[in-house]
């Protein structure tokens, strides 16, 4: 069983106000602009049921031609300061059908918003190395417009 240890936490600040970011977190034409971990990984969104219970899947395509599907439930929708979902890459994904969980905290402070992203439930250290990665690189390219 994952341990603590097969958590990441990682936390980036904004020059914007909370509803904004909650938008970039939840709005697929604003998704499509920035949520990958590079300018090169383009991401398509098949779909994005933004309600308790609905579902989103999104097609990430790497410049080599590598395609990756994650997809998951929502499982807390509380604008503008909490979004909560689950993470499972799809075959041929070597952590296919593993669930984890991702909690997105969005909290305004005196010099604009701090986002907090915890990603857990990782079933091994490589696993979460690699998401480590993946939100530090995909926060620095968030767009909240």
């Amino acid at each position: 069983m994952a341990g603590e240890s097969h958590t990441v936490v990682v936390r980036e600040r904004y020059d914007a106000a909370p509803h904004l970011i909650f938008q970039a977190f939840t709005d697929p034409s604003l998704l499509t602009r920035w949520f990958s971990p590079g300018a090169d990984i383009s991401i398509e969104v098949l779909a994005h049921d933004l309600r308790p219970e609905g579902r989103y899947r999104f097609r990430y395509r790497e410049p080599n031609g590598t395609v990756s599907i994650v997809t998951g439930p929502f499982r807390e929708i509380l604008p503008p300061g909490r979004l909560v979902f689950t993470w499972t890459w799809d075959e041929p994904d070597p952590h296919a059908g593993i669930e984890t969980l991702v909690t997105v905290e969005i909290v305004a402070d005196h010099s604009g918003t701090e986002v907090v992203v915890k990603h857990e439930r990782f079933p091994d250290e490589s696993s979460r190395s690699r998401h480590a990665v993946g939100w530090r690189t995909t926060l620095a390219r968030m767009v909240t417009r």
